[in-house]
């Protein structure tokens, strides 16, 4: 039944051969936005490519990618809730499922932590890292340094990187807002890399979505 949607093969081709491309030569690795299609073709189609792997935004979305042959899934929004927790929980008795979340308050850390140690798991968490009236995330650096302290008083959680949300900087200035932010996260994440915070000797460092890709791409040089 009407509406349907048709895709063009060869467009579709080349903007996942562009995009990917372009992180490549950018030193960065590629988690396309699957929440955006949903269609675990295409799910495919990026990581024959070269994707890193799938950004997702729930529970029942990374488990409809994992039944489409998604094995590394980034959940670029917190883990809340404990139906939400237990889809998690279920994915992760399979050894090669690789799933990131992130948190951005000490009472979410606590509730994971709660229930991944009562499970006797380890979930991997990334700090989400936003801007004074953003949409989320912690809004300055001082309560990032603070929730990582939280976190590792957790030990069923792991502290594996920082993300950034800079969607929501607009206005005549953005770009320069854009560089500032991104600078910021940067910043951050040496800054807990040195202090031991992060386990994992190479951090994973992740933001931009389809509008300012370029400019993180530069912050990330």
């Amino acid at each position: 039944s009407l509406p349907a949607l048709v895709i063009h093969r060869e467009p579709l081709e080349h903007n996942i051969a562009w995009m990917q491309a372009f992180a490549t030569r950018s030193g960065a690795q590629l988690a396309p936005h699957g929440k955006t299609s949903m269609a675990p073709a295409l799910f495919r189609r990026q990581l024959a490519q070269g994707a890193w792997g799938m950004t997702l935004a729930t529970a029942v979305q990374t488990r409809a990618a994992y039944a489409g042959g998604v094995r590394r899934v980034l959940m670029a929004n917190q883990l809340v809730g404990q139906a939400n927790m237990a889809l998690i929980a279920e994915l992760q008795t399979d050894p090669g499922f690789e799933f990131y979340c992130m948190v951005d308050h000490p009472d979410n850390v606590a509730a994971l932590g709660a229930f991944f140690a009562g499970r006797g798991q380890r979930l991997n968490v990334m700090i989400e890292y936003g801007v004074p009236g953003g949409r989320c995330g912690c809004r300055t650096e001082q309560q990032v340094r603070d929730l990582a302290l939280a976190i590792k008083a957790h030990p069923a959680l792991a502290l594996t990187g920082i993300e950034g949300y800079e969607g929501v900087i607009h206005g005549e200035r953005a770009v320069d807002g854009i560089r500032e932010f991104a600078a910021s996260l940067v910043r951050l994440a040496l800054e807990l890399q040195r202090d031991g915070a992060f386990e994992r000797d190479r951090p994973i460092v992740t933001a931009s979505g389809s509008a300012w890709y370029d400019l993180i791409a530069e912050a990330f040089e």
